[in-house]
């Protein structure tokens, strides 16, 4: 089979997976209107509104959320990485959710197909090299963020890296800088996890294929005016964020990983089903930054790889294996978090710049992952010589890497479609002026639905009070605690003070504020300008 046909037959066959394995996750009808809440909606407003800033040069950080807080948008996150692949669907369509699923979707196949170029330079087998883009693209830690975390699920840069640097360290073109300064760009821009993992990453494939070059001029030109230009964007997008003064965050011993959470399938499985119906086991369910589950079949193909390695089976890219294995030590060092003593491999990481925004360390279990799908690729290659049983064995193996991640019984069902109420299209058509929504949920349980206004604020995006992301600005709180009491006096004053003009109040999710909405009609405060059927109301500060 010709390298092209081979390639087409592997992306058919990593499509068909993902059909598979999202159709828990959403249906195809519901590609337009369908949505997870909390995070899942707060990144769906999020490339929504980089591309709404893009195209109509609007400040980018002056997004409209948390009113009137100036650069809000570095109260949650940009993600430029993955929002300027949503941009053309987004232009296209003018659907923001489907722009988000267009991303969403796409991640599984490309990530397949990234792992696969990788490891096919380490093996030089082409189902070897599928294999991988199986482990990598459709591990279960895929499965456990896909609800609401997209940018954790764009990582398809990622396995491109080492490839590319090893190609710049080869022959310092103009073509392999920039392939390099972007991909490395891509992941840094997509969320500050995967930046941290790349820089991680590189830094090891350099180390390891450092020695091995022949540098030149030509490297340090090429390389110092990438790593200015590479630098100078970060800096311009990382700036706000290190302007805020953030608490310490209390979770990130719950957020660390063990051996266990490798190990140990969580309930929403297929195996884990069984497990806990046929073994007194506590397991997991989906939810929790532990459920890290690597698989069985990946975990055999791993030992045979390591079996593999121990007779020097002799590999095209013995470099660029032992970078990416000795970074996948390093991550899992990592993932398990802080220590008691404070000499934990996280507890130096955490002392640099920057590091204490890193809340779950069970999230370098993506470069673990990384490293075991190029261990179960040379697993693969050492059964291939096996003959037919070598190669039954990898065909029962590849079908249980996809099948060990399907979810049963996703908590909550699939993705469900939130219609935007026909307050915000009315108040679109009102003139300039900010808006709160109540209830606001941010001090609640359900503070989740909070991105819910994030959604809706697609249709006007006028600046508004409500917000939803890392964490609420300080200055809100007192806000909030304010607005709470519409329609007071208390209430009034606040608005006046933060130029605050509409609001929406919802009577259907909270049935207190219905006797509100009356005290407001009847007040002198207010003006009603429309009352819906649903329940909702619109009024104006007079």
């Amino acid at each position: 089979m010709s390298t092209r046909a081979s390639s087409a037959t592997a992306f058919a066959l990593y499509c068909a997976a993902t059909a598979l394995l999202v159709h828990p996750f959403i249906g195809g009808a519901a590609l337009s209107t369908a949505t997870f809440g909390g995070d899942a909606r707060l990144l769906v407003w999020t490339m929504a509104w980089d591309a709404h800033a893009l195209l109509n040069g609007l400040p980018f950080f002056d997004a409209n959320i948390y009113h009137p807080q100036p650069g809000a948008l570095a109260w949650a996150e940009h993600h430029v990485g993955v929002a300027l692949f949503a941009l053309p669907a987004q232009v296209l369509t003018q659907n923001p959710v489907l722009a988000y699923w267009s991303v969403w979707l796409a991640s599984f196949p490309l990530n397949a197909l990234a792992m696969r170029a990788l490891a096919r330079r380490v093996t030089g087998d082409e189902v070897a090299s599928f294999v991988a883009g199986l482990v990598y693209a459709f591990c279960f830690f895929r499965m456990h963020h896909a609800v609401g975390h997209v940018q954790l699920l764009w990582t398809w840069a990622l396995p491109l890296v080492p490839l590319a640097l090893e190609r710049w360290l080869d022959k310092p073109l103009v073509s392999r800088t920039l392939a390099l300064t972007l991909l490395v760009l891509i992941q840094v821009l997509t969320t500050w996890y995967t930046a941290v993992l790349t820089v991680l990453l590189a830094l090891f494939v350099s180390l390891f294929l450092w020695p091995r070059a022949t540098l030149t001029r030509r490297h340090v030109g090429s390389g110092a005016i990438a790593a200015l230009v590479a630098a100078g964007v970060v800096a311009w997008l990382a700036r706000p964020y290190f302007a805020l003064v953030l608490p310490p965050p209390g979770e990130i011993a719950s957020n660390s990983a063990d051996l266990l959470a490798y190990l140990m399938p969580p309930l929403n499985t297929w195996q884990g089903r069984w497990l806990s119906a046929t073994m007194t086991v506590s397991l997991g369910e989906i939810w929790g930054e532990r459920t890290l589950y690597a698989g069985g079949a990946t975990l055999v193909l791993s030992v045979v790889g390591v079996f593999a390695l121990a007779r020097r089976e002799p590999l095209p890219g013995t470099g660029l294996l032992g970078a990416v294995l000795f970074t996948g030590a390093v991550a899992m060092a990592l993932s398990f978090g802080p220590s008691s003593s404070g000499w934990a491999p996280f507890d130096l990481l955490a002392s640099l710049p920057g590091m204490s925004l890193m809340r779950a360390p069970a999230r370098f279990a993506l470069l673990v992952m990384l490293a075991l799908a190029l261990l179960a690729a040379v697993g693969a290659r050492s059964l291939r010589r096996r003959g037919a049983i070598g190669g039954t064995a990898i065909a029962v193996l590849s079908v249980a890497i996809v099948l060990e991640s399907y979810v049963v019984d996703l908590p909550g069902g699939a993705a469900a479609p939130l219609p935007t109420p026909a307050v915000y299209s009315a108040l679109a058509t009102l003139p300039a002026g900010a808006v709160v929504s109540l209830p606001i949920y941010w001090r609640a349980p359900d503070a989740f639905r909070d991105a819910d206004y994030l959604l809706f604020s697609t249709t006007h995006w006028r600046p508004m009070v409500n917000g939803y992301g890392r964490q609420v600005p300080p200055t809100h709180e007192a806000l909030y605690d304010a607005l709470a009491t519409f329609p007071s006096a208390e209430a009034v004053s606040a608005m006046r003070a933060n130029r605050v003009r509409y609001v929406i109040v919802h009577t259907n999710r909270a049935r207190e504020l219905r006797e509100r909405v009356e005290q407001a009609r009847q007040g002198s405060a207010f003006h009603l300008i429309r009352a819906f059927e649903d329940g909702d109301a619109l009024f104006e500060l007079k």
